[in-house]
């Protein structure tokens, strides 16, 4: 991992900065990429936030997130990557020739991350959000309740209310520093958790109703029919990868959502030892070793069969090795 010197270095030699989140953003690159933004503009840095896709409706209560927009580089110097494994999750942002001329400063909490940037802040934690309260504080920048909601939020979200296997002793610390700063939970748990638009509930139900169970496997698939069927978006699709990990008896669950414009995000979950970032991994993807996912070209069908063929050879492995 690089040294959070060396990411001080690339931000004192820029007047402004361009800080990406992945595509089909969740509160964790939201909420780190949004912390860093208000913290470095209190050093006089230009901090512009960009993503391929909107700012889902439940993390609109972020403060900053109606300054997101598609934004491709254009006088920034230096490109700041938050929570992103590899360079495909920032989908239509990532431009090589843009990339290649400024430097590019990846920050990321996932295991599977291919270390893409000039300067890599790569480390396992509970949240990217948690790394960048790192980097704030090293940078000697001031908290305010303004920061703190929004790096609380991303160590929220991604804990899922700290109750993820991530979650370690350093999640605590850092959410008790960010409460201590301003930063409500009580709030931000009922932002992020408790309302569901009733498309969402809609889409939920049908997916469960059709869930399939095979030996140690159990899935789901969201089609652009069904989506169509109850008038949802894509984002109605989120949390149900969680959810389906709450049910008992599968080694591993798994989301398969058909994209707009051809090919699946597949998200997979673990409730044993069973390593989907392995999974994940060898299908082109990455994550963690009990929440992973990745993207995949093929029809629904097609998509599902390789992704069960890969988590059936991963039980095998690991089942043989015990």
């Amino acid at each position: 991992m690089s040294s959070l010197s060396e990411v001080r270095e690339i931000i004192a030699r820029a007047q402004r900065v361009l800080i990406v989140s992945h595509w089909m953003p969740d509160g964790d690159t939201l909420g780190a990429a949004l912390g860093l933004a208000w913290a470095l503009r209190k050093r006089g840095i230009g901090a512009r936030l960009s993503c391929a896709d909107p700012v889902p409706s439940e993390f609109r209560f972020l403060p900053g997130s109606d300054a997101y927009t598609v934004r491709r580089k254009s006088d920034e110097q230096a490109i700041l990557v938050i929570d992103c494994s590899d360079l495909e999750r920032i989908g239509s942002i990532y431009v090589a020739q843009d990339f290649a001329t400024v430097p590019v400063v990846n920050i990321d909490h996932h295991v599977t991350n291919v270390l893409f940037g000039d300067v890599n802040l790569v480390a396992e934690r509970g949240a990217t959000a948690e790394l960048i309260l790192d980097l704030i504080t090293y940078l000697g920048l001031p908290l305010d309740a303004t920061i703190a909601k929004c790096l609380l939020t991303g160590i929220v979200t991604d804990t899922i209310g700290f109750r993820t296997s991530n979650t370690t002793a350093d999640s605590l610390r850092a959410a008790i520093t960010l409460v201590e700063a301003g930063a409500s939970l009580a709030e931000i748990m009922d932002a992020v958790f408790n309302h569901r638009p009733l498309a969402m509930l809609r889409l939920w139900g049908v997916a469960l109703a059709n869930a399939q169970h095979e030996k140690d496997i159990l899935w789901v698939e969201v089609s652009q029919g069904l989506l169509r069927r109850v008038n949802a978006d894509a984002g109605a699709a989120r949390g149900l990868p969680n959810l389906l990990a709450t049910f008992e008896g599968p080694l591993a669950s798994v989301v398969l959502r058909e994209l707009e414009d051809g090919g699946v995000e597949v998200s997979m979950r673990s409730t044993s030892d069973l390593d989907v970032a392995a999974v994940a991994v060898a299908l082109g993807g990455g994550g963690h070793a009990r929440a992973a996912g990745c993207l995949l070209c093929g029809s629904l069908p097609e998509v599902r069969e390789r992704v069960r063929a890969a988590i059936r050879q991963a039980i095998e492995k690991r089942d043989s090795s015990s």
